[in-house]
């Protein structure tokens, strides 16, 4: 009976390990796919509408998902940045997976 309980207790061991390398493979796929994105001070940004799941009755589907741009004031660490709206002074700190790299679109 002694016996039984040492070999559970390394299949328990083994499933752990499993389980353990199971969720980096997991993880390493992941990390393959995001991006990480940086501002740097001085940067235009657009920052999302939040929160996402409303819409304008007058628009639809067609709502704004976007708005800005902002400019980048300070950045901190952890994503964390502090934003500005061009023409006002008001400034906002924000998180940096709802900002997106504004570019300006060239008219013809």
């Amino acid at each position: 009976m002694y016996d039984e309980l040492v070999s559970l207790e390394e299949e328990r061991l083994i499933a752990l390990q499993n389980l353990v390398q199971q969720k980096e493979r997991v993880e390493k796929s992941y990390n393959k796919r995001v991006k990480a994105r940086s501002f740097r001070v001085g940067d235009l940004v657009l920052k999302v509408i939040l929160p996402m799941d409303q819409k304008s009755r007058h628009f639809g589907k067609w709502s704004p998902n976007w708005e800005g741009p902002f400019i980048i004031e300070q950045a901190y660490s952890k994503n964390a940045y502090v934003i500005k709206e061009i023409d006002s002074n008001v400034n906002k700190v924000i998180n940096g997976k709802y900002l997106k790299h504004f570019h300006e679109r060239a008219e013809c």
